[in-house]
């Protein structure tokens, strides 16, 4: 494995991944790392023991000893890593969002789906053991039809704050700011749950001086009826960052609260008494979807899986290394994120034009 991007979501990987060769769950090795600041590279390189380091992504994907490339820098230089990696052959793993628009994006997969290699994309909220265990709880109980699906997902201005990165407030680098930046995550989430999306209908907001959006709120109706609501947010609030998120069927609710430092997931069927779920039950399902048995693995294992991170970086790593060696696409992979890009796309044209926008 080679990485390109060394701050705090390249970091975010490099310590997943490093707990998952400490559990002995993945056979590989961090090869090399890459980044245009020199001293974020070396502190990387001695902080996670990694024995190739390199200033030009180029250099990086020409190593012969790279396999599989960790594309963790701005969003504006995906195009062009994701480019290089595939003309040299190497499968790729790239954060979201992909690019700064469906057509970037489309671009993208076109180019890897050519060149044979396979291409997996950071939508991460596909790991996470509530989602996966609400999806297993569809599966077992008649909740019946989905009707809504409602997603309140606010976080400090990650340029500032607790998750520092400057770049993230130059749109011409991020592409956008809460919609595409943050909530691309929430709007797979409702794709996910409640399939393809027919129309979007959105207001974007703009409340501070900077040139990325700092409120999006989207009404997406799905192909199937339901309707899903999502308000996204950044703001200048002294809080815990918070993903809300809400499915009301015929016949039954879900709902899911991330909060920093508090998770856990509630479900009611009609007629029943309400049910919570907290993460040790949750835990059960996510390994179960990653086809680990709780019972054969030691607590390192299982650490690393369920515990390293407040989001579940090392299970996606571990499906997406073992798609890759048993010659499948990973899951979520970028025909994945094309569709979540094609929603975004249609929100901003939409709070644009300020009327629905249709995507069939």
């Amino acid at each position: 494995m080679g990485l390109i991007g060394t701050g705090n979501i390249g970091r975010t990987h490099l310590t997943s991944l490093t707990a998952l060769l400490d559990a002995r769950l993945i056979n590989a090795e961090i090869a090399a790392i890459c980044d245009i600041d020199p001293q974020s590279l070396l502190q990387a390189s001695d902080l996670f023991s990694v024995p190739q380091t390199y200033e030009d992504f180029n250099d990086l994907v020409a190593d012969g000893s790279v396999d599989l490339v960790y594309i963790c820098a701005p969003t504006s230089k995906h195009i062009d890593m994701v480019k290089a990696a595939t003309t040299a052959g190497k499968n790729i793993f790239c954060e979201k969002p992909l690019a700064h628009s469906c057509v970037q994006a489309q671009d993208m997969y076109a180019v890897a789906s050519d060149a044979g290699i396979k291409a997996g994309v950071g939508l991460v909220m596909r790991y996470n053991q509530f989602l996966i265990h609400a999806k297993r709880l569809i599966g077992i109980h008649d909740f019946g039809p989905p009707k809504l699906a409602h997603i309140r997902d606010d976080q400090h201005y990650p340029i500032d704050h607790g998750y520092y990165s400057r770049w993230r407030g130059d749109k011409s680098v991020a592409g956008g700011g809460t919609l595409i930046e943050h909530s691309i995550h929430d709007i797979d989430i409702f794709r996910w749950f409640f399939g393809e999306a027919k129309n979007v209908f959105a207001k974007i907001g703009f409340y501070s001086s900077r040139e990325i959006e700092d409120h999006a709120s989207l009404i997406i109706t799905h192909e199937n009826g339901a309707v899903s609501t999502l308000d996204s947010i950044w703001h200048n609030v002294d809080r815990s960052s918070e993903r809300v998120i809400e499915f009301f069927f015929e016949r039954g609710y879900i709902g899911v609260t991330l909060e920093s430092g508090k998770t856990w997931l509630d479900y009611q069927l009609e007629d029943q008494v309400p049910v919570r779920v907290h993460a040790e039950t949750a835990n059960l399902s996510l390994l179960e979807e990653l086809g680990v048995h709780a019972k054969n693995i030691g607590s390192a294992a299982y650490d690393a899986l369920t515990a390293v991170g407040m989001e579940r970086y090392s299970a996606l790593s571990y499906s997406l290394l073992n798609s890759i060696r048993n010659d499948e696409q990973p899951s979520p992979n970028f025909l994945d994120a094309i569709e979540a890009h094609r929603i975004v796309d249609a929100a901003y044209a939409s709070s644009n034009r300020k009327r629905i926008i249709d995507l069939l």
